[in-house]
């Protein structure tokens, strides 16, 4: 009867052994849930490079700084401006009298007025002037040489947005890499739960023969009471990487534009088929390569740009125009046309803008330390997660060594067992054993999945 107990212990073990492996390797047929939403990794990368806000908000950043670009070309034609002005008055400008007086009368010979003897009385009479008046202007104004400020403002133009491009490349390279960090954490929750689903049908079928056994007195209460304990610990766990599944997959529903669906899948497998040896470049080549090296070399461009211009604001401004001027006042019209020169010499200004130019100088050197600086820092990240790729490659191995040297090990202390060497102790010990190294194999992979995209996006090689 003992004998018969053994081999009913034994047939769960080896549906166990069998469900984990099969699960680990990733077949295709295994179920990974009852959903008809399937999505692929690039599926999901196509999707946030389309819908993800970040990436949104960095090509509307992108936008903005092509039209400061547009809005500093123009400064190149000459500046037109055209107003009129009507005026109405509620009284007249001008307010006088002609007093009353004796008029001398004229015969013809103004020499005659002096010495007139007749005379004609004048009442007087009130002189009102200018109630309204009406004028209108138009001009162009062509700058001929304003101390390079117009070139140099289009150049720093350019510049910025060269910057907000390469800010934009940026983002979307972290919103991938995020995309596949939150990918492939799903996947390992989901790896990892239908291993605790393969243990827990194990566990069951262990308390239904060890319950037979313990009613028949043929194991001990303490046997049964360990294996309702394992029963409620993985009862916890999984609850515990249920949770975690639902927020990851909602965390990565919204880093990619799309409504969260309880039923959603993965598609993709967890293989690892490529040596990081292959992948190797060059720290001090792959700086060079960097979008924040290159957004740090154009800033200290634009710090030259800036110094360019302050100099230009301390040297004199040339401009040549037309204009034309239209007047009526008190019915009396007119039209006047001009050329005009105008030389602006900031005499004043030499003193302040000295200093100001200096400073511009200490900015130049400032966004030279900082491009120095962050590029050793670069050089250092680079070979930190290089460092992290090879770790994992390394893990990797390592795991499947310890699934392997598991799986030998519970089937070592299921034969002591059924001898009656071990008890039941050690048998549930060693099936976790097991169960661990195929959630820590399964744990590697990912992670190396992640650092290979780290490490792509730090050669700046992603794709």
């Amino acid at each position: 009867m003992k004998k018969l107990l053994y081999i009913l212990l034994f047939i769960p073990v080896l549906i166990y052994g069998q469900t984990a492996a099969y699960t680990q390797a990733g077949n295709t047929n295994a179920p990974e849930g009852n959903s008809n939403t399937g999505l692929s990794l690039d599926s999901c990368k196509s999707l946030a490079l389309t819908n993800n806000y970040k990436i949104k908000e960095s090509a509307s950043e992108v936008s903005q700084a092509e039209q400061v670009k547009k809005s500093a070309f123009t400064a190149y034609f000459p500046k037109v401006s055209a107003g009129f002005s009507a005026v109405k008055m509620s009284d007249y400008l001008v307010k006088s009298s002609i007093p009353q007086m004796n008029l001398p009368v004229y015969d013809g010979n103004p020499a005659n007025i002096p010495l007139a003897t007749q005379f004609t009385y004048f009442p007087g009479m009130p002189l009102n002037l200018i109630d309204y008046m009406n004028f209108g202007f138009a001009m162009a104004a062509q700058p001929v040489f304003m101390g390079g400020r117009i070139y140099y403002g289009n150049k720093l133009a350019r510049t910025g947005y060269e910057i907000s491009s390469e800010k934009k490349l940026m983002t979307e390279t972290e919103v991938l890499v995020k995309t596949e960090e939150l990918y492939w954490n799903i996947k390992a929750l989901t790896e990892k739960l239908a291993t605790i689903d393969s243990y827990m049908k194990l566990l069951e079928n262990l308390n239904h023969d060890v319950t037979l056994a313990y009613n028949a007195g043929l194991v001990q209460r303490t046997d049964l009471l360990k294996v309702q304990l394992k029963q409620n610990e993985l009862e916890g766990n999984r609850l515990k990487l249920t949770n975690g599944i639902t927020l990851s997959k909602k965390a990565l529903c919204q880093h990619i534009g799309i409504q969260y669906d309880s039923t959603l899948m993965l598609t993709d497998k967890i293989s690892v088929t490529e040596n990081p040896v292959d992948l190797y470049v060059s720290p001090e080549e792959a700086v060079k390569n960097r979008n924040e090296y290159r957004i740090l070399e154009k800033a200290v461009q634009a710090e030259e740009l800036q110094k360019k211009l302050a100099i230009g604001e301390n040297m004199p401004q040339l401009a040549v125009g037309v204009a034309g001027v239209y007047t009526d006042v008190m019915d009396k019209t007119d039209q006047l046309g001009m050329a005009f020169a105008t030389l602006n010499i900031p005499i004043s200004d030499w003193w302040g803008g000295s200093h100001k130019i200096k400073q511009s100088r200490a900015k130049v050197e400032y966004a030279g330390y900082r491009l120095n600086e962050t590029t050793e820092l670069l050089s250092l990240q680079i070979t930190q997660v290089q460092n992290e790729l090879n770790q994992n490659y390394f893990y990797i191995g390592n795991a499947e060594k310890s699934v392997a040297q598991a799986q030998e090990n519970l089937k070592v202390t299921k034969d002591n067992y059924d001898a009656g060497i071990t008890g039941m102790s050690d048998l549930l010990e060693a099936q976790s054993v097991y169960q661990a190294a195929l959630d820590s194999l399964t744990e590697a992979k990912c992670n190396y999945q992640v650092s290979r995209a780290k490490y792509k996006q730090a050669i700046n090689d992603y794709k």
